[in-house]
């Protein structure tokens, strides 16, 4: 029987929870006689529980995490927003004309190859020897390639950085006494509504105990967040103590070195965070201006960029199959 759902974003994560069980996700591989079964129609795609169970299998190999039930349990409703947000990204991209070309995501192959030391035919042969479907990493690259030509066409060209901004921006980054920089790595899962954060926060405690056994960050943000730092495995660089913003500063001051945060609720959603490293911030020469302006621009495309996205989430039908 088929039950459909209009999965608008209040309601998302509940439906993600139901899907774990129903669509067999403890299966660890590819080719173990599983049906090919919808999990959701995404307005007019379909993602198949396949690509479900790929994807889990990409996270979990990438990740170093411990591939038995509960891990898979636990990471199924993150992996599966992640597909649908692609789906939302790849259609907006061929509305507007912005396709990738195969071309370009050899190329964002060849870039992710490059960072492990290898090339992209090894690196997508490597993942075939594992067991794993190429596929996979090939279409969520072609997203990333996507979702970087969308915003080049449509947001981009509306940033404006005014004077005021760069004045504002140079006093701010003026060193203090005994500040501090941390290197700081971060993990976002979003909440589309208020009475999802008890849900999602359930979810983040969850990635924290995976995170705290053992498992890479990098490769788990690369997989489940959903902030702008993903492709970059959720590292945010070095953030002076100053400039973080207060509802997350404390926490984030007060934690060691090396250690995985607990999850933090913000109005962007629940955080987990990893400070690397911690420095004392020396005096330096003032900023220059055009390098404040481009920083200002960035963090401009980030946070539109988000809106854009949560957008798409708003309008989207999404006709989940239990």
């Amino acid at each position: 029987m088929i039950s459909r759902h209009l999965w608008s974003a209040p309601i998302r994560l509940l439906v993600l929870a139901a899907l774990v069980g129903s669509l067999g996700l403890l299966t660890p591989a590819r080719g173990q006689g599983v049906p090919q079964r919808i999990a959701a129609v995404v307005n007019d795609d379909v993602i198949t529980s396949q690509d479900l169970i790929d994807r889990l299998n990409l996270a979990i190999a990438t990740g170093n995490l411990p591939n038995d039930p509960a891990t898979r349990q636990r990471l199924a409703p993150q992996v599966l927003r992640g597909l649908v947000d692609e789906k939302l990204q790849l259609q907006e991209a061929k509305r507007l004309g912005q396709t990738p070309s195969d071309a370009e995501v050899d190329q964002a192959v060849a870039t992710v190859a490059q960072r492990n030391r290898t090339t992209g035919p090894e690196l997508l042969n490597y993942l075939s020897q594992r067991g794993l479907n190429p596929a996979t990493l090939r279409e969520q690259l072609r997203a990333q390639v996507a979702w970087l030509k969308v915003l080049g066409r449509e947001v981009r060209p509306r940033i404006v950085v005014t004077q005021e901004q760069i004045d504002l921006a140079m006093k701010r980054s003026a060193v203090k006494d005994g500040d501090r920089e941390l290197l700081i790595s971060e993990i976002l899962l979003p909440v589309y509504s208020r009475g999802q954060e008890a849900s999602v926060t359930d979810d983040a405690r969850g990635l924290v105990a995976t995170l705290r056994g053992g498992a890479s960050f990098a490769a788990l943000a690369r997989q489940v967040s959903a902030s702008a730092s993903a492709q970059n495995g959720g590292d945010l660089g070095w953030v002076r103590v100053s400039a973080i913003t207060p509802d997350l500063r404390d926490q984030i001051v007060a934690l060691p070195v090396g250690q995985i945060s607990d999850p933090i609720v913000s109005p962007a959603g629940v955080h987990i965070f990893q400070v690397r490293d911690q420095r004392a911030v020396a005096a330096a020469a003032p900023q220059d201006r055009a390098a404040v302006e481009q920083t200002i621009q960035q963090e401009q495309i980030e946070r539109q960029s988000a809106r854009y996205l949560r957008d798409l989430r708003r309008d989207a039908f999404v006709d989940v199959r239990l």
